[in-house]
């Protein structure tokens, strides 16, 4: 769909670390990594829930290294259907950290993830999030965030260097069942972030 008119917006996007018992285990060393993204248009995508993970976000997912998903946010820019890198320090598992962004109506979808440390492939983050819709910019909305699997590698465990997932999974929703170590007893997992998208 083409929007009507071609307008432009300001968002300030404040991610909240909710990493914190009870809710959850907190681990020593527990931590968020950098938050990597980008502004983009509705022929891109960084993740998808249901789908296969691309290296990058595979590599991000378990390790917290962002060189790989770097390149390939930088080749959807290329390709014209990325505007801008989004990349901001993470917060730490309870406290908020700001990043502002400029979007228009032919890019107007955020997506990004960060890993969970220390963990096999779990990580979280938002996936082709549209501030303009009906030809509208959202004013002001909080999102939950929860825990994602990435699919690719085994275990129950606050570690790194776990078995590789055969054959790789899709990206899913991370269950209580599939990360005891994390839930802390509880039978679902709470939001462990939240991200909100304020226009300026």
């Amino acid at each position: 769909m083409v929007p009507s008119s071609f307008t432009e917006a300001r968002y300030t996007i404040t991610i909240s670390g909710k990493w914190s018992s009870p809710a959850f285990t907190v681990p020593p060393g527990a931590h968020y990594t950098t938050f990597i993204g980008m502004v983009h248009n509705s022929s891109a995508s960084l993740w998808k829930d249901g789908a296969k993970t691309s290296y990058g976000i595979e590599v991000l997912a378990e390790t917290g290294g962002g060189g790989p998903v770097l390149a390939e946010i930088d080749s959807t820019i290329n390709k014209g259907n990325g505007l801008s890198l989004l990349l901001f320090v993470a917060p730490s598992t309870t406290s908020s950290a700001n990043v502002n962004i400029y979007c228009n109506s032919n890019f107007s979808k955020v997506s990004f993830a960060s890993m969970l440390g220390p963990t096999p492939d779990w990580f979280v983050g938002v996936s082709n999030f549209d501030l303009y819709r009906n030809d509208s910019w959202l004013a002001d909305t909080t999102v939950d965030l929860y825990a994602y699997d990435a699919g690719t590698e085994d275990g129950d465990v606050f570690a790194y260097n776990n078995a590789a997932s055969v054959p790789q999974q899709n990206i899913h929703v991370l269950q209580a069942s599939q990360a005891v170590v994390l839930a802390n007893g509880n039978a679902v997992l709470a939001p462990i972030a939240t991200v909100r998208f304020r226009k300026e």
